[in-house]
C-alpha cells in the first residue's frame, strides 16, 4: 500500500495550504462578525479551482476522467486549517455536479453546469427526519415542507435534495428563502426553505425507489468523508493556534507551552487529529476504488472526526484560558464552527443504530 502523494497532489496540498494560511485565515474573523463570505473569495476560489472542479471539461468544467475524492479530502483538510464556513462554500458544488453527472438527465445536465459555468452555487440537502412531502405527479414532484438550514441555499441556483426513496435537483427559482446567520460557519450563507406543493420538472428528478436509496447512500459517502477531512483541519488548526498561544503566554516565569498538563492536552488532540484524517482518506481511497466498505468507511470517519473537532476545539479554548472566550482570538470561532459538523445531514450515530437494527430484523 503507498501512502505517498503524487505530483499533482502534492503540487495541490502546497497551494491550498497557502492559501488557507495566508487568505482564509486573514479572512476568518471578519467573515465571522459579518455573517457573509469576502467579496474576493469567489474570485480567489475559482482561480484555485474550486467550484467547478467536478463539471466533465464537456460541460464547461474542469474535470476530466474520473473525480479524485482523496484528492478533495487532502485538500478539505487543509481548507478546515483556514476557516470551516469558508471552505463549506468552495466545496459546496462537489455532490450536486457529481450526482448530475452520474444519474441526472441531458436537460438537467444543461441547466446545473451552466448556472455553475457562470459563478452559480448549489448546495445539498438530506431530509433524514422526513419534513419533507413529496407526492409523485405524473412523473412531475410536488414537493412541500421545510428544507434545512443548509449552507450556501442563500446563494444556490439549485439543490440536490436525498430524500424518502427519491433524489431530485430542485431549482431555487421561486422558493421561498429565509437567509439565517448560526453560531457556527458563519459566513456559509445558510438558510432554510419553505416549500407549498413546488413543482420539480420530471427532467430534475435523478432516481426513485431501490436506485435513489442507493445513489443517496453514495452521495452521502462523498459528503461525509469530505466533511470528516474539514473537521480533522479544523481540529488540527485549533491546535495550531494554542501551540503558537503557549509558547508566548508566560506565567510563573515560563511559557504555559511547557506546562506537562498542557503538552498532554495539545498532543492528545493532535492524535486524535492525526487519526482523523487518516480515517477520511481511508474513506476517499474506498470511495475512489469503489471498494464495498465505502459508505461504512465514510460514517465512521464522519462519527469520529465530529468527536475529534469537538473535543480539539474546546482543549484549544482551555489552553488560551479566559481569552479563549473572546473574539480576539481565533479558537472562540473555532469551538462554535466544530458544532456544525455535528449538526448537518442527519444524527449519524442514530443513523448507524437504526441501520444496524434493521440488519438485524431481516
Amino acid at each position: 500500500m503507498d501512502f505517498g502523494l503524487d505530483d499533482e497532489q502534492e503540487m495541490i496540498v502546497q497551494t491550498i495550504r497557502r492559501f488557507a494560511d495566508r487568505d482564509l485565515r486573514g479572512w476568518a474573523a471578519d467573515a465571522d462578525r459579518a455573517g457573509a463570505p469576502p467579496d474576493r473569495l469567489p474570485a480567489m476560489g475559482a482561480e484555485l479551482g474550486f467550484f467547478v472542479d467536478a463539471v466533465p471539461a464537456a460541460h464547461g468544467g474542469a474535470l476530466d476522467g474520473a473525480y479524485s475524492h482523496t484528492t478533495r479530502a487532502l485538500r478539505g483538510f487543509e481548507l478546515g486549517r483556514g476557516c470551516a464556513g469558508l471552505a463549506a462554500l468552495l466545496e459546496t458544488n462537489v455532490e450536486p455536479a457529481l450526482a448530475v453527472t452520474a444519474w441526472g438527465t441531458a436537460a438537467a445536465k444543461q441547466a446545473l453546469f451552466a448556472s455553475l459555468g457562470s459563478g452559480g452555487l448549489a448546495s445539498f440537502a438530506h431530509d433524514s427526519r422526513g419534513h419533507l412531502e413529496i407526492v409523485d405527479d405524473g412523473g412531475e414532484l410536488r414537493v412541500s415542507g421545510k428544507l434545512g438550514p443548509i449552507p450556501a441555499l442563500a446563494a444556490a441556483s439549485h439543490v440536490l435534495i436525498a430524500a424518502q426513496g427519491v433524489l431530485f435537483v430542485l431549482p431555487t427559482e421561486g422558493v421561498a428563502r429565509q437567509p439565517i446567520t448560526p453560531s457556527g460557519w458563519r459566513a456559509a450563507r445558510w438558510a432554510t426553505a419553505t416549500l407549498d406543493a413546488h413543482r420539480v420538472p420530471a427532467d430534475f428528478v435523478l432516481a426513485r425507489g431501490e436506485p435513489a436509496r442507493t445513489a443517496i447512500a453514495e452521495v452521502l459517502s462523498w459528503v461525509r468523508t469530505s466533511l470528516a477531512a474539514r473537521a480533522a483541519g479544523v481540529a488540527t488548526g485549533a491546535m495550531e493556534h494554542a501551540e503558537a498561544y503557549a509558547r508566548d503566554r508566560v506565567q510563573f516565569g515560563q511559557p504555559i507551552g511547557t506546562f506537562e498538563s498542557l503538552i498532554r492536552l495539545h498532543d492528545d488532540a493532535l492524535t486524535g487529529a492525526s487519526a482523523a484524517r487518516l480515517m477520511a482518506l481511508h474513506a476517499a481511497w474506498a470511495i475512489d476504488t469503489h471498494a464495498p466498505i465505502a459508505a461504512d468507511a465514510a460514517s465512521r470517519a464522519r462519527v469520529h472526526a465530529g468527536d475529534v473537532v469537538a473535543r480539539a476545539t474546546v482543549d484549544a479554548v482551555q489552553i488560551f484560558g479566559g481569552y479563549g472566550f473572546v473574539n480576539d482570538f481565533p479558537v472562540e470561532k473555532l469551538m462554535r464552527d466544530a458544532r456544525a459538523f455535528e449538526a448537518l445531514y442527519g444524527d449519524e450515530r442514530l443513523g448507524r443504530v437504526l441501520a444496524a437494527k434493521a440488519a438485524r430484523s431481516r
